[in-house]
């Protein structure tokens, strides 16, 4: 229990993301069309999606875009709920 909290610890946001919605790489690319070194980027904090993308990675991972966006590191404080 210890070493998978540990292990999550170390994982992006947006990794685990992907992960609880029980998806691989490969998946996501079939998916939405963007290549595993891409999302590699993404998900180490490299290089951010665009807007389409992070519309489709919402869709995938049935999260909402207040949840994608802090997942990607950007504040959403006083931003209003829908």
């Amino acid at each position: 229990m210890i070493e998978e909290q540990k292990l999550n610890q170390e994982k992006s946001p947006l990794r685990l993301l992907r992960e609880e919605a029980g998806l691989t790489r490969p998946q996501v690319k079939d998916k939405i069309g963007v290549s595993e070194r891409r999302q590699a980027d993404w998900e180490s904090g490299k290089a951010m999606p665009n807007a389409e993308n992070v519309a489709a990675l919402c869709r995938l991972y049935r999260v909402s875009l207040k949840t994608m966006f802090h997942s990607l590191g950007i504040n959403t404080l006083g931003i209003p709920d829908d």
